[in-house]
């Protein structure tokens, strides 16, 4: 990492974009599932409602032509959210935090700030060992890393 200058170009950039997940409930129109970017927990919210009510086709055999039984709550895909990552101009190799969160992205772009101003003091103090433990610990705070050369 080389820096010359005193501000470095640091923002945050949407990157991509994850599904947002929903659920109805058909027996209980007041019931709304909890709106989630995981589906893991999104899965987990609509079987435990779906637990909640028996099944009135449980057991009952399906004959071949007609139509399956709907399941009364159901998933769905309601929206889009987008990811954040932290992008630094002066750091071709950095591949900053990210998430969903926009207020969290911009902190980890706040401790990728601090690892250059770190790195200033550090030249500016001719390498001491306070500057340099300074600034080992602001690069062990940003949660992004850098992808080094492997020849």
């Amino acid at each position: 990492m080389t820096t010359a200058t005193a501000t470095p170009t640091i923002h945050v950039r949407a990157v991509a974009t994850t599904p947002l997940y929903g659920a109805t409930c058909d027996r209980c129109p007041s019931w709304a599932g909890k709106v989630t970017d995981d589906r893991d927990a999104h899965m987990w919210d609509v079987r435990m409602h779906a637990a909640t009510h028996p099944d009135p086709n449980a057991g009952a055999p399906w004959t071949p032509g007609s139509v399956a039984p709907r399941p009364a709550t159901r998933g769905h895909e309601i929206g889009e959210v987008p990811i954040y990552r932290v992008i630094c101009d002066e750091c071709p190799r950095y591949a900053g935090g990210g998430g969903t969160d926009r207020d969290r992205v911009t902190a980890y772009a706040e401790l990728h700030r601090n690892v250059h101003t770190a790195y200033q003091r550090m030249r500016a103090e001719s390498f001491s060992s306070q500057a340099i433990a300074a600034h080992r610990a602001a690069v062990q705070a940003d949660p992004g890393r850098w992808a080094h050369r492997t020849w």
